[in-house]
């Protein structure tokens, strides 16, 4: 009698396990993740989460809500778990995150072209500590896992306007609340590409990060997902990149 109730409570366990559906947190963004004229989700980050679901046992719901509400709601458990996150320490407190990466991506700093004299003397982002402009950032974005250090030099904080929504950074430098903004490569020239009036007036200045860098990955809550959760989006995204599916799916996104 004992061994059956404890081969119920194995299968049980195991049922709880691989029988999860999780709920994905995410900001929309063009490119990436974002709802198509048919109010479907679709982008680079989808079928990365699609192919990634494929090589699990779970199922997946997507809620969208800003990066910064992501963060919180994953500290609180709301949520089980967001893609193409910064590994940090303070993340680490209340996170789970993927030892391989989710995506690859650069993040560049754009300029108004008519304010380029302001960055003559600027060829990295702590530059911007010795220069009198405003940069804007979208609000909880890290973008490498030391800028937070990067943040408690006042004199660089104080140029940082933050942005709930970084699809409107473009138009925030045209109306001339900032004189620059940090942005993803891709997206950022996108937009300038597909905006007339955006790449008249802005121009990308430099990348901001490096290749060890540019690697981002799965972040779950703690209070929600399992370590051994977690080994199994681990395994997938290995196989995942090891298939060539992950350059086959980028390829359909590149401009």
């Amino acid at each position: 009698m004992i061994k059956i109730i404890l081969m119920l409570s194995l299968l049980m366990t195991s049922f709880q396990l691989f029988s999860q559906e999780f709920t994905i947190g995410l900001n929309e963004r063009d490119i990436y993740r974002y709802k198509n004229e048919h109010g479907e989700w679709a982008g680079k980050d989808i079928e990365l989460i699609k192919a990634v679901f494929r090589r699990t046992p779970f199922k997946y719901r997507i809620i969208s809500m800003p990066w910064a509400r992501v963060i919180k709601a994953l500290e609180s458990g709301a949520i089980d778990m967001t893609v193409a996150a910064t590994v940090l320490p303070e993340r680490k407190k209340f996170a789970l995150f993927t030892k391989n990466d989710f995506r690859y991506s650069h993040h560049m700093l754009f300029v108004n072209k008519n304010k380029l004299a302001l960055f003559d003397s600027v060829n990295t982002l702590a530059d911007l500590a010795n220069v009198d402009v405003v940069i804007a950032a979208l609000r909880g974005a890290i973008f490498y896992e030391s800028y937070p250090k990067l943040l408690q030099n006042e004199e660089f904080a104080r140029r940082i306007v933050y942005i709930s929504d970084d699809q409107n950074m473009s138009n925030f430098i045209l109306k001339g609340r900032a004189d620059g903004y940090i942005e993803s490569e891709t997206e950022g020239m996108h937009y300038l590409s597909s905006q007339p009036a955006y790449k008249q007036n802005i121009v990308p200045l430099f990348r901001i990060t490096n290749d060890e860098q540019a690697g981002s990955k799965v972040m779950f809550s703690k209070a929600r997902v399992s370590p051994k959760q977690v080994v199994i989006f681990d395994n997938a995204l290995k196989e995942l990149h090891e298939s060539g599916e992950y350059e086959k799916i980028s390829a359909q996104f590149i401009n």
